[in-house]
């Protein structure tokens, strides 16, 4: 354990062996650190914040506070950080509301750029990228190896879909379809992310399935039920397209198309 000696770490604090804290840091009540995190100077935890073993902050983040909601008394629930996340200058990562159904959530080894801003009841999943100046608004979900362009706003209640990328400066005000580019304001559908999938060295073939699926959601002029019919019918047996389906049926706002 390194701790330095201007650094202010509460005795309710817990800190595991292998933790390591810059100059200035501020360590709250109810804060808990597994081996391995390093936390850069003038961070700011508080709140009931675990962090998960290997996850690097770095100078002036400040994570765990309570939400940005106009006439909020509390009481708060909890923000679980998991393994080996890299949590970059500036950013603020709120703790969940009781109301809100449980706690914020970040999975495991995503890289949160500078100044991003990840909302209460917020639940991210694992391998993300989110890049600068993003913004999510509470309750925004984010499943796994999404990755965010610089400057991407959610609206609260939203959902992003596994291996979705958004283009820079896209604000997202209804669910991002699983393994799908979206950009602009209002996001637009722009087609499969192949890039993305590629990176996650899936097969060709499942490509060219998800390629046909989206093929007969977006392009083929079908409503949406015959669509899904199709879609169901045409790629049976891709739990790729299975994922698909499941998400599409069971989004609430609406999806991007």
């Amino acid at each position: 354990m390194s701790i330095h000696p201007t650094a202010v770490v509460d005795p309710g604090a817990k800190i595991a062996d292998g933790v390591e804290l810059g100059p200035y840091v501020v360590i709250g009540e109810g804060v808990e650190l597994a081996p391995g995190v390093e936390i850069g100077s003038h961070a700011h935890l508080e709140g009931r914040t675990l962090v998960g073993p290997g996850t690097r902050i770095f100078p002036f983040a400040v994570i765990g506070a309570e939400p940005q909601v106009k006439g909020f008394s509390g009481p708060t629930s909890a923000l679980i950080i998991g393994r080996n996340n890299v949590i970059r200058e500036y950013s603020a990562i709120h703790v969940g509301t009781a109301e809100g159904g449980g706690s914020t959530r970040i999975g495991d080894d995503n890289l949160i750029m500078n100044n991003v801003h990840i909302a209460h009841d917020c639940q991210i999943g694992s391998h993300c990228i989110i890049a600068t100046f993003t913004a999510l608004a509470g309750h925004v979900t984010v499943e796994d190896h999404v990755v965010f362009g610089a400057m991407t706003g959610v609206h609260q209640f939203t959902r992003i879909g596994e291996s979705a990328f958004t283009g820079a400066n896209s604000m997202i005000a209804k669910d991002a379809p699983p393994f799908s580019r979206v950009v602009g304001d209002r996001a637009r559908f722009m087609g499969l992310n192949t890039i993305g999938l590629r990176r996650r060295d899936f097969p060709p073939d499942v490509i060219d399935t998800l390629r046909h699926a989206f093929h007969l959601l977006f392009h083929s002029k079908l409503r949406l039920q015959p669509a899904l019919a199709r879609v169901e019918e045409e790629c049976s047996g891709s739990p790729e397209v299975a994922r698909l389906l499941d998400f599409l049926r069971k989004s609430e706002r609406g999806f991007i198309r």
